[in-house]
């Protein structure tokens, strides 16, 4: 249980630096305030489902920049400052350095997002006037899966490289691919595969199309907490359009397995390298 060391010590550090009250209060500003401004200020006639789901468009913009940001620099940094060979000069397993890392930076940014969905709990019962629940506390479940993605990537990223620099490349590089570059892939897979680019006389797209968009994580998240709201089935519009027989891959739960996906393979492959890295 060496890991638990790492883990803990890792938390506290991040307490002391008050980096989880700064991403505390990032997350609490954006999820209660869009709360309140989808209903108070944009006007129209939002249902509290509607409201409850609306949670994830805050969350999937601002939760990648921040888990990025807080665990960018857990591995990586200590290699460049050379600590690393004091820590693994401690009965800890490299290991269980990436593990304690990704759970402690996970308690970091889990803690986070708690607070903030209380607050957003807090925003809808005096804006409604009650609160679902159990829908409430899965949607936060899947958010928290979600940040613990993003971390697992960020720790991938640092346990990878040997520098401060590269490891905020890569960190910047995949906020980057997800956030903005993501949304063309699925139109560059048609063109290759059709080509041509799909069109407004375009009345039905393959399945396959569906797949690449939600293999990007954020939309895997929007996915995912759908079954919150939808159910676990076929997502409506894929429905529509590819028939009865759609494939499992559009269904909602599917996007709960490409989290857990893009959790597992950045951390794997980070460690592979971290095992093998000439620490000196």
């Amino acid at each position: 249980m060496s890991w638990v060391v790492v883990a803990r010590k890792d938390f506290e550090d991040a307490v002391r630096s008050r980096m989880l009250w700064a991403i505390t209060a990032v997350f609490l500003l954006f999820t209660a305030g869009a709360v309140y401004i989808r209903k108070a200020v944009l006007g129209g006639t939002p249902g509290l489902p509607d409201a409850t789901q609306f949670l994830t468009a805050p969350s999937g913009l601002i939760i990648p920049l921040t888990a990025l940001v807080v665990a960018y620099l857990a591995i990586a940094g200590e290699r460049e400052s050379g600590s690393i060979k004091i820590l693994l000069g401690l009965p800890h397993t490299r290991w269980d350095v990436v593990f304690g890392k990704l759970v402690g930076r996970t308690l970091v940014v889990t803690a986070g997002i708690l607070v903030a969905f209380a607050g957003a709990a807090v925003t809808l019962l005096v804006l409604f006037g009650e609160l679902a629940i159990v829908d409430f506390l899965l949607l936060t479940l899947v958010t928290v899966l979600f940040g613990l993605t993003f971390v697992g990537i960020a720790i991938g990223a640092s346990a990878f490289t040997a520098t401060r620099s590269r490891a905020m490349a890569l960190a910047i590089g995949a906020f980057f691919l997800f956030q903005v570059v993501w949304d063309f892939v699925p139109l560059g897979v048609y063109y290759f595969a059709e080509g041509s680019l799909p069109g407004p006389t375009t009345t039905q797209l393959p399945a396959w199309y569906y797949l690449v968009q939600v293999l990007n994580p954020k939309n895997a998240y929007s996915q995912g907490a759908d079954i919150v709201f939808s159910g676990a089935g076929p997502v409506v519009p894929v429905e529509s359009l590819v028939g009865s027989s759609a494939p499992f891959y559009v269904q909602n739960w599917f996007g709960l397995v490409i989290l857990v996906v893009w959790l597992v393979v950045p951390v794997a492959l980070g460690y592979w390298r971290f095992q093998r890295a000439d620490i000196g």
